[in-house]
């Protein structure tokens, strides 16, 4: 009996100090970038590292006095809000009805292109947008975007439409509802779980982007990552800034994931079980 209780114990103390070191290691990252943030100049550069020092506001002053900061957030809200968007207004109705139509065939083609290193697409874009007048757009930014969301969107989405039941609409159609007002009134508020976690995931992936803006965008649609690309200049890096911006654009998506995060479980959940 007291053999049995070691062990247990021993396993206890194992387990926890496994779990420790593994958030210590994922968490890490983020708290140097939170001390460096609240460091001057010297402080954030000095070799070794310093653990006490004076903390300053001063970087999250130069950020959000920075010209272009303001202009960048409004740029990387309205093309992540343009994304969930026209995502969802397009990948919804087409998932709906590959799934009653029960074409999965269509749904894996369609993910396949989107399996294409994403480099490849920007010079064809970039050639391409310049021809339309899209080049430094909303909506050439957006349209950028939706060929990779899209895909992914209508894949995920196929478990949860074809877990509800077809009764369910034919007893809509019998009660005088067409189809349109069925899948707007009935199917979507059904699927709400999956939308959230379409739409978190997706605000993630947009908000944080750097290759298509960085090609795709000039000054008048710089989004935040690309902004805070100009911190780095002449080979040299200012870490204090550079941090305190990381730590700004990084609020609106942790905001935005725990706002949604019941919904968001409840989505990954029920997609991990199709």
């Amino acid at each position: 009996m007291h053999w049995k209780s070691c062990k247990t114990i021993g396993s206890k103390i194992f387990f926890y100090s496994s779990l420790i070191i593994i958030v210590g290691v994922f968490c890490f990252p983020f708290y140097w970038v939170i001390r460096t943030s609240l460091m001057d100049a010297v402080d954030a550069g000095s070799i070794p590292p310093r653990f006490f020092f004076s903390p300053i506001l001063d970087n999250y002053r130069e950020v959000l006095q920075e010209s272009g900061f303001m202009l960048s957030m409004v740029n990387s809200i309205v093309v992540a809000v343009l994304t969930l968007a026209a995502n969802l207004i397009v990948a919804l109705p087409a998932a709906y009805i590959i799934a009653r139509n029960r074409q999965k065939w269509l749904s894996f083609t369609i993910l396949f292109f989107q399996m294409a290193p994403w480099i490849v697409l920007l010079l064809p874009w970039y050639i391409i947008f310049k021809q339309l007048g899209l080049y430094d757009t909303y909506i050439g930014l957006v349209l950028s975007n939706l060929t990779f969301m899209i895909p992914v969107t209508i894949w995920l989405m196929l478990g949860f439409f074809e877990d509800i039941p077809v009764e369910i609409e034919e007893a809509a159609w019998l009660d005088g509802c067409s189809r349109l007002g069925t899948f707007v009134r009935i199917v979507v508020p059904l699927v709400k779980g999956g939308i959230i976690t379409i739409c978190t995931l997706g605000f993630i992936w947009t908000w944080n982007i750097f290759l298509f803006p960085l090609v795709l965008s000039g000054y008048k649609t710089k989004t935040l990552p690309v902004m805070i690309y100009g911190f780095l200049a002449d080979n040299q890096l200012d870490f204090g800034p550079l941090s305190a911006a990381a730590i700004l654009i990084t609020v609106p998506v942790i905001v935005f994931t725990l706002a949604n995060q019941k919904y968001f479980r409840q989505g990954i959940a029920l997609g991990g079980r199709k």
